[in-house]
């Protein structure tokens, strides 16, 4: 069967990508198996899909979350700068809160918002300064790069772009610090990001994928993000040169990054016999552990006896993000 011939095959419930992360180092004793085998689909394959732009998954489930739970582990102008703007540019070159001036959502965001910082320049040069950015799934005009709201420099930010006045009215008398996007976020998708998967396949719902390891800072101010980003394209770039079809997704908000093989229609996985396909079990016998950080992690063969043996957790059948 081709994997666009998916109109009589059962659908497995949603899964969530970044969540598999997640999941696998929540809860871990209450962790299952999941199903072992199903109706064979080609399906799969080792070719390399690059594609368009595609907002994030929602990170709430996973086909194998059963009893694990879902809970977290964690443009420029010209002229000189203003002395607030130059307190600003000292805050942080990598902080991700912002004042916030607008935001914009649909299809062509990112257009839009381009478009609006022009006449805001234009209007407004004290703002010159302000920048697009990614919000979510949608694009953002902002000021200020920040590590938090707390930042002294942040709120000197905040205070000025409030006081800016014309014509006796302050049109950013209601604007606030938000948290954006990281500079690889607020760009198109890189080759090899999950997001484009979908612009291959636009038709096709669910899209599934394996997820084969997750990098995370869990919560730790002590690690960067960026490295674990970095480790996350990097495994999967050595995956494609081992002639895998491997994907890597960054969740910005949980600071998870997560790396996938392969691509599924919903012939994928039997929800009503619990079965995956046979595609789906070799690859999970070829990547039999789920590496969180680069190491397998360890979960009880027997949910009910934490302390008693244990096996590596397995990869996870996960959603493609939709259009």
């Amino acid at each position: 069967m081709s994997l666009d011939s998916t109109q009589n095959l059962r659908t497995p419930g949603k899964v969530g990508l970044a969540a598999a992360l997640v999941a696998a180092v929540a809860s871990l004793a209450a962790c299952g198996d999941g199903p072992t085998q199903t109706q064979k689909s080609k399906v799969a394959g080792t070719r390399p899909a690059d594609g368009g732009d595609l907002a994030l998954i929602d990170p709430k489930d996973d086909v194998m979350g059963d009893g694990v739970g879902g809970a977290a582990v964690s443009t420029r102008g010209s002229g000189k700068a203003a002395p607030a703007q130059m307190q600003m540019q000292k805050g942080s070159a990598k902080g991700r809160w912002s004042v916030i001036l607008a935001t914009f959502s649909g299809g062509d965001h990112a257009a839009k918002a381009a478009a609006f910082r022009g006449q805001v320049v234009s209007q407004y040069p004290e703002l010159r300064e302000a920048a697009v950015r990614r919000v979510g799934k949608g694009s953002a005009l902002v000021s200020g790069r920040f590590e938090g709201p707390e930042d002294p420099a942040a709120q000197t930010e905040l205070k000025r772009v409030k006081s800016i006045e014309r014509n006796g009215k302050k049109p950013f008398a209601g604007v606030m610090l938000m948290r954006t996007s990281t500079d690889d976020a607020s760009g198109p998708p890189k080759a090899h990001d999950l997001r484009t998967l979908r612009a291959q396949y636009p038709t096709v719902r669910p899209l599934f994928t394996l997820q084969v390891g997750a990098w995370s800072t869990f919560g730790d101010r002590n690690t960067e993000y960026d490295d674990m980003r970095a480790s996350a394209e990097r495994y999967c770039a050595e995956l494609r040169q081992k002639g895998h079809e491997a994907w890597f997704l960054h969740d910005e908000d949980s600071e998870t990054s997560i790396v996938a093989v392969g691509h599924f229609d919903r012939r994928a996985y039997d929800p009503k016999s619990t079965l995956f396909a046979p595609e789906v079990e070799e690859l999970m016998r070829v990547f039999p552990a789920n590496l969180v950080n680069g190491e397998p992690v360890l979960i009880p063969v027997d949910p009910r006896n934490p302390g008693g043996r244990t096996r590596p957790q397995p990869c996870r059948l996960v959603e493609v993000p939709a259009a």
